[in-house]
């Protein structure tokens, strides 16, 4: 199914993520690239960082470029520079040449900013002139102002809404008074925050990319990283009482997943010990895709990851269930605490108390100086679920975090909040209005 040309105006001069505006439309491009559009960035004649442009994005650099500083030291009162209307008149020239197979345009402060006026002006013009079959999505990066009770022109086109646009704003909060600083209505108004692309501020070892979104890292809200041999797994890290853990936090209504970072896995007895316990966990209700062996996501890494991509999946742990029955003291354990995860240790292993005293919490898993008789497991591993779900349930920081990749990250934005708003049937919209 062929997807709309979607393009995004700018005046960048380069794709530097020190101004923050930069790193929203590489967001946006990146959106667009992972669900099969093929974007267009707008960028100035003198843009030169086409290499750091997401793979896949075609740049045209067709904006003209004019001397702005003017423009941001007028009010509503003074004069414009006598080449107001010449530049603008070239600006929307250019409009209309390089943007006429664009479908949906996202501008960014265009009407928003006195600086940008030159390009306000030319915009409206070229719609008015050819370009009126896009639908175009403003994105307003600042907070409302007061609407001044008279408005000259041209300084009219900075407080009021474009033909066949939708203003963007960021929060619902100022969302209306976004809408009455243009004189609209909140209707106008689509709210649409700014996404975090984990994957681009961690800059995550590729092997790391692919599990966050081949298999929905940021959908979840219970994440382990269980680091081990394959070997020993069972005998001395027993996984299987993970397993059943994160089975009850399922069933408890949790996304939940199990990144298992295993080295030593080449041989059949590994291979085979593994298919196991991802048969256990089919029996307990976990699907493959939430009990995850990175060995099996490629061959090369049979003999284990690189330690970077093990710390790279540590940034979305939340939760270390570490029930292993014989340890000196654990890097996995000190990695998981470096990442703020929830300790849940063995008390059955008296030095795991040695590492973090009060600030873990313990159960009776067994070890290999304390046998344990369960009068019902499956309760017992019930209860330590639970408890779990409470102790994230009063964590702020976590939750916050929780939130953060389920409702910021690129793929929710977009589906959920983005790309309806190229489908919207606006003329339905405007005429239940009328």
């Amino acid at each position: 199914m062929k997807k709309l040309k979607v393009g995004c105006l700018t005046t960048f001069y380069n794709f530097e993520s020190s101004y923050s505006l930069v790193t929203v439309v590489r967001s946006q491009l990146e959106m667009l690239m992972k669900n099969g559009y093929e974007p267009v960035l707008f960028v100035l004649p003198s843009f030169k960082d086409d290499d750091k442009v997401p793979e896949g994005v075609e740049i045209r650099k067709v904006i003209p470029q004019f001397v702005l500083e003017p423009y941001g030291k007028y009010d509503l009162r003074a004069d414009l520079p006598d080449t107001f209307e010449r530049d603008a008149d070239i600006a929307k020239t250019a409009f209309l040449e390089h943007m006429k197979d664009i479908q949906v345009m996202f501008t960014h402060d265009v009407i928003f900013i006195n600086s940008f006026l030159i390009y306000n002006k030319a915009m409206r013009d070229a719609i008015d002139q050819g370009l009126g079959h896009i639908r175009w999505l403003h994105w307003c990066h600042s907070g409302p102002s007061l609407r001044p009770s008279e408005i000259p022109s041209p300084h009219d086109l900075r407080y009021s809404i474009p033909p066949n646009s939708k203003l963007i704003y960021m929060n619902h909060v100022d969302a209306l008074r976004m809408a009455e600083m243009y004189a609209g209505v909140l209707d106008d108004v689509r709210v649409v925050k700014n996404p975090m692309d984990l994957t681009f501020l961690y800059n995550l070892h590729p092997l790391v990319e692919k599990i966050y979104w081949d298999f929905k890292l940021y959908d979840a809200d219970v994440v382990q990283v269980y680091p081990l041999s394959t070997p020993r797994m069972e005998s001395n890290k027993q996984i299987s009482k993970v397993i059943k853990i994160f089975a009850r936090m399922k069933e408890q209504g949790k996304s939940v997943r199990l990144v298992v970072p295993n080295a030593h896995a080449n041989a059949d007895n590994e291979k085979n010990e593994i298919e196991r316990m991802l048969k256990l966990a089919e029996s307990e209700g976990l699907t493959r895709e939430e009990v995850i062996f990175t060995s099996l996501i490629d061959e090369a890494w049979a003999h284990g990851i690189p330690h970077e991509a093990v710390r790279d999946l540590f940034l979305f742990s939340n939760v270390f269930v570490f029930p292993s029955v014989s340890e000196n003291c654990p890097l996995v354990l000190l990695e998981a605490a470096a990442a703020k995860n929830i300790l849940v240790l063995n008390g059955s292993f008296p030095a795991m108390r040695d590492f973090f005293g009060e600030d873990a919490i313990y159960f009776e898993f067994g070890s290999s100086v304390q046998n344990v008789q369960y009068k019902d497991e499956s309760q017992y591993l019930y209860e330590v679920a639970m408890i779990i779900i409470g102790q994230l349930s009063v964590n702020r920081a976590l939750k916050a975090n929780t939130q953060l990749k389920k409702f910021y990250n690129l793929n929710y934005l977009f589906k959920e909040k983005l790309e309806p708003l190229f489908y919207e049937d606006w003329d339905i919209i405007n005429q239940d209005k009328k």
